[in-house]
């Protein structure tokens, strides 16, 4: 059922290929690509590509990175560490 599926879609990525119709959308991805190779960091809201922080400034920029990080490293802490017994088990 519905075999001819995949076929019908080739073919319309084919046309829209050949009709120039995905060249905005590559050449996105080309400025984008570009971007990032150059060492900047890219606005996907303004799609501009900015320069990458320096000293400070860069520091500033990743602590909601290592922020992030450090929690999930203490939340999977929390939850492999061995469960606390009752003192009953102390005694025997």
């Amino acid at each position: 059922m519905n075999k001819g599926i995949p076929y019908l879609l080739a073919v319309l990525v084919a046309l829209t290929l050949s009709a120039d119709w995905g060249a905005p959308v590559l050449a996105l991805f080309q400025h984008a690509y570009a971007c990032l190779e150059g060492g900047g960091g890219l606005d996907l809201m303004r799609l501009r590509c900015e320069a990458q922080p320096t000293g400070l400034c860069a520091a500033l920029a990743t602590w909601p990175f290592w922020a992030t990080a450090a929690a999930v490293a203490v939340a999977a802490l929390l939850v492999a560490r061995p469960a606390v017994r009752s003192g009953a088990a102390h005694a025997a």
